[in-house]
């Protein structure tokens, strides 16, 4: 398989791959960006394209190949990896591993199939086609989106083992279950539906909507929900996908800004419309899996709730989840309209005025906490002035809540330095969960690297750049820790590319002039470093000289002490 990965490697540039999550920046020779694995205001995330590597140099440390970045930005299995990048760069695979085609491969292709198989249903079905076109969708954007029409009863069922799928893999992904007569039918009878895909593109799930005024052989009308959701199988967890996000990755990630509706018919009218940073979630409430995939690529969010009480409470919570991942969060009001797919369907370019004029969410709840409150209904006033700061306290920014507590200040009466107050009144809180990756190392005393270690990581960085810098510092290499010579020894290994990107990520930016100062006092340096740790072997020597009564040696080891003592004299001036 290592041949494969290698040319795929070779077919894929690592700059247009990583392009399509991140928004990169020419930074000399390489290209930086946030990363999207932590939260972070600078960049740190430096890619090489001449190495195909890329290294974040913040807090995660995350580094690696475009497969590592794949299946850290998907949360992907390696075989799942190689078979999306594979595709990609049109490379074809030996056989895969059996029981990872097996627990992966197999229940994709099975998806793909059945949404081709909904998708020729829905061509004759009048009364559902009817029914899309009435909410306003254009024959363009069903087939863009893959929309289809599940007749029920074991249709399905039976398309899939013709096609060669054992039930066992039908019931597995969710696209059948046993009836209480314990015969296999199909999960979806007679329903509009709505493929859910991953990020990568790939089908993992479906929602069925029911027909109006639709029934069923089994049930009553009033027992049917509205929306069926596929269970989640091993391909598919709904607290991970945000549907529409296949598409709309790219332009969340180019705006920064991420438009989150709540249904797929939102996502379809709006996309239509013309906002292609949409996404909804699908099948649950918003999580922070979902947050955390948005916040790589955006920093604000537009929401768009009902200007009713369910709403305003929908918007509450949700800040207190925005809050933890630094997210600036506006509302997109809808005015009179249901929701945004009913807004697109009225007025094309209701959505995108709405999408701009959007409101700090911060400043409609304060106006919806204090609207209309007395102002000698102290007791009611002072719970939601604490109940607003408890929302301002939660921000990261100190901005943020210094901009905020200035319009609660406006919007409440309340004097800033009455606010201020009342803040300090409030226990403190309690420490912030932090969504760093897992992998994430933090130092502690005992791990804390030696003066030299840090003094040669950065010279040998340095030293990649440029190869005068490289020639000289190969001629004092017995100046470095073993590991740092051993780097030099082997430019093209892992270690000096991430080394060198750390270079460009540090210099990238110097003059020559700057570059040659930099290098030749870190050399200054790290060669005072060796002489002191020299000085220090020759003092345990002496001493040990001393205690065996060995003067002649003692003496010889001593003029070497003295020779070096004035050595690190001159280095200091």
């Amino acid at each position: 398989m290592a041949g494969e990965v290698d040319i795929i490697k070779e077919k894929i540039d690592i700059v247009d791959f990583l392009r399509s999550y991140i928004d990169l920046h020419p930074a000399g020779k390489n290209f930086k960006a946030i990363c999207p694995f932590h939260s972070e205001k600078t960049a740190s995330f430096v890619v090489s394209p001449e190495r195909r590597m890329w290294h974040c140099f913040g807090s995660c440390g995350e580094g690696g190949d475009i497969f590592k970045f794949l299946m850290k930005h998907e949360n992907l299995e390696f075989y799942e990896a190689l078979k999306v990048l594979a595709e990609r760069a049109g490379v074809p695979l030996r056989a895969l591993d059996p029981q990872k085609q097996k627990e992966f491969g197999v229940l994709y292709d099975m998806h793909e199939t059945a949404k081709d198989f909904y998708r020729k249903q829905l061509s004759s079905q009048t009364e559902a086609l009817s029914y899309l076109r009435g909410r306003g969708l254009t024959d363009e954007t069903m087939e863009e989106f893959g929309l289809g029409f599940s007749p029920g009863g074991e249709a399905l069922t039976l398309f899939l083992l013709q096609s060669g799928y054992d039930m066992s893999n039908i019931v597995r992904g969710g696209l059948a279950q046993k009836n209480a007569q314990g015969l296999h039918r199909d999960k979806f009878y007679r329903r509009i539906m709505f493929p859910i895909y991953n990020s990568m593109g790939k089908v993992v799930a479906f929602t069925g909507r029911i027909l109006p005024e639709n029934g069923s052989p089994s049930t009553s009308s009033g027992d049917i929900p509205k929306y069926l959701n596929s269970p989640e199988t091993p391909i598919f967890n709904k607290s991970h996908i945000l549907y529409g996000f296949h598409v709309s990755k790219n332009h969340i990630a180019k705006s920064r800004t991420a438009f989150l509706v709540e249904g797929q018919m939102d996502v379809l009218m709006s996309w239509q419309s013309g906002i292609q940073n949409v996404v909804a979630v699908s099948g649950t409430g918003l999580t922070t899996h979902h947050l955390e995939r948005l916040r790589r690529l955006a920093d604000t969010l537009v929401l768009s709730f009902d200007n009713d009480t369910a709403g305003l409470k929908a918007m509450e919570r949700s800040l207190d989840l925005f809050a933890d991942f630094d997210f600036y969060a506006r509302v997109a009001s809808l005015g009179e309209h249901k929701d945004p797919a009913d807004a697109a369907k009225a007025d094309k370019g209701f959505l995108e005025r709405a999408v701009l004029e959007a409101r700090p969410a911060f400043s409609i709840l304060f106006e919806s906490y204090f609207k209309g409150i007395s102002f000698s209904d102290v007791a009611l006033k002072k719970r939601l002035v604490r109940r607003s700061l408890e929302k301002i306290r939660a921000l990261k920014s100190s901005t943020e809540r210094d901009i905020w507590t200035k319009e609660l200040s406006g919007v409440s009466g309340i004097s800033e330095s009455g606010l201020l107050a009342e803040f300090a009144s409030m226990s403190l809180p309690a420490s912030p969960v932090s969504h760093a990756p897992d992998s994430v190392f933090t130092p502690t005393l005992l791990s804390r690297p030696r003066r030299i270690e840090l003094i040669a990581k950065r010279l040998v960085s340095l030293a990649l750049l440029r190869a005068p810098f490289f020639e000289r510092l190969m001629e004092h290499r017995e100046w470095l820790p073993k590991e740092y010579c051993s780097i030099l020894e082997e430019p093209q290994g892992v270690p000096a590319t991430e080394l060198s990107m750390l270079g460009s990520y540090e210099f990238g930016g110097a003059k020559e002039e700057e570059l040659l100062k930099e290098f030749d006092d870190l050399l200054s340096y790290i060669q005072l470093e060796f002489l002191k740790q020299r000085r220090n072997e020759l003092r345990l020597k002496i001493r040990e000289c001393e205690r065996k009564g060995t003067n002649e040696e003692s003496q010889t080891f001593l003029a070497e002490f003295h020779s070096l003592s004035r050595e690190m004299d001159k280095l200091k001036r």
